[in-house]
């Protein structure tokens, strides 16, 4: 159950990024890029202050390439 809520958590946040680049006419490449520093930031930030590394997106391609996809599928 888990992991699953994880992808979620994921993919909202990554379609905030693409909704968040929207009105700022960014092409296919900068909105796919703010929606993964939108769906990782804040978890990357709270990996390395408790000293967990590597960073879960690292540890799991998965998440890297579900944030993509969902960022791919919201900009068209």
């Amino acid at each position: 159950m888990e992991p699953l809520l994880e992808h979620f958590a994921i993919g909202v946040a990554a379609i905030t990024g693409v909704l968040a680049a929207r009105g700022k006419r960014v092409d296919l490449f900068g909105v796919v890029v703010l929606a993964l520093v939108t769906a990782y930031g804040g978890g990357t930030v709270r990996d390395l202050l408790v000293g967990d590394t590597p960073v879960a997106w690292l540890r799991n391609p998965a998440y890297l390439l579900n944030a993509s996809l969902v960022a791919v599928a919201t900009f068209f």
